[in-house]
């Protein structure tokens, strides 16, 4: 019995050793699931101006640092803010304000956290604009 016995454990440990060898060579499971954004996933936001009646679609792309991200407005966002649409960097300030900027580094706006999923602009102070996620 006790033969029997090593067999069977010598024979279940061979198998198990066989089950890792074959691990070791398939990597990671290839399979993706939509319900985890990519690393870098981009997001879309209408940006609205309440006082001009004037809408946008605006997107925020890859991280370019551990605070900034790109920023791209197309040239109709320029209706709803003189300049927007020379937007290149969305930076978040760790205070709970957003600046916007050009390529140059120069503020076109600062937004802060609304209601939902919504941005309101606090700078310029006459800026009645607000980003709504759109996606």
């Amino acid at each position: 019995m006790k033969t029997l016995t090593i067999a069977v454990l010598a024979g279940a440990a061979a198998l198990g050793g066989l089950g890792f060898a074959s691990l070791r060579g398939e990597g990671v499971d290839p399979m993706v699931s939509g319900s985890i954004p990519a690393a870098g996933s981009a997001h879309s936001y209408t940006i609205s101006n309440v006082v001009a009646k004037t809408a946008c679609l605006a997107e925020r792309g890859k991280a370019i640092s551990s605070r900034s991200a790109l920023f791209t407005a197309d040239k109709d966002c320029d209706s709803v803010w003189p300049g927007l649409s020379a937007a290149r960097t969305w930076t978040n300030n760790g205070d709970g304000t957003i600046v916007v900027t050009d390529a140059q580094g120069e503020a076109i706006l600062t937004v802060v956290d609304g209601d939902g999923l919504a941005y309101e602009a606090v700078e310029p102070a006459d800026a009645m604009v607000t980003m709504v996620a759109a996606d």
